[in-house]
């Protein structure tokens, strides 16, 4: 037998030395919100309820105007013209078909700049 002292096994990892570990924090998932719907738009009118036949403007004032016939009995149905030199005298124009004789929806008028000067 040998005098020599039996070594004691060596002690497990000391539950001390270590650091208790946090639970995962839980986390809501985002909150998506569904995107609202869009509205529907009333549907835009036929052209014979957007097309003026009479546009407001300024008195006094020359204008370049572009006007359609919509007459469904006149040869000029659909054909567009344009006016080079048209006056408002009270502030409204109005175009008048030379076929038919019916007034003309307006699709543009555009002011004359410069004015085209009056003797």
């Amino acid at each position: 037998m040998s005098t020599e002292p039996n070594p004691s096994p060596a002690p497990p990892d000391s539950l001390a030395d270590e650091q208790p570990t946090e639970p995962p924090l839980e986390t809501e998932p985002p909150v998506i919100e569904p995107e609202p719907e869009p509205e529907e738009e009333a549907a835009p009118p036929p052209p014979e309820e957007t097309l003026g036949l009479a546009v407001t403007v300024e008195p006094s004032t020359w204008y370049e105007v572009t006007s359609v016939c919509a007459t469904q009995t006149c040869p000029n149905l659909n054909t567009a013209t344009t006016e080079p030199l048209v006056y408002s005298n009270a502030g409204t124009i109005r175009m008048v078909c030379g076929l038919c004789g019916k007034f003309r929806p307006i699709l543009s008028a555009v002011k004359l700049d410069p004015q085209p000067e009056m003797s």
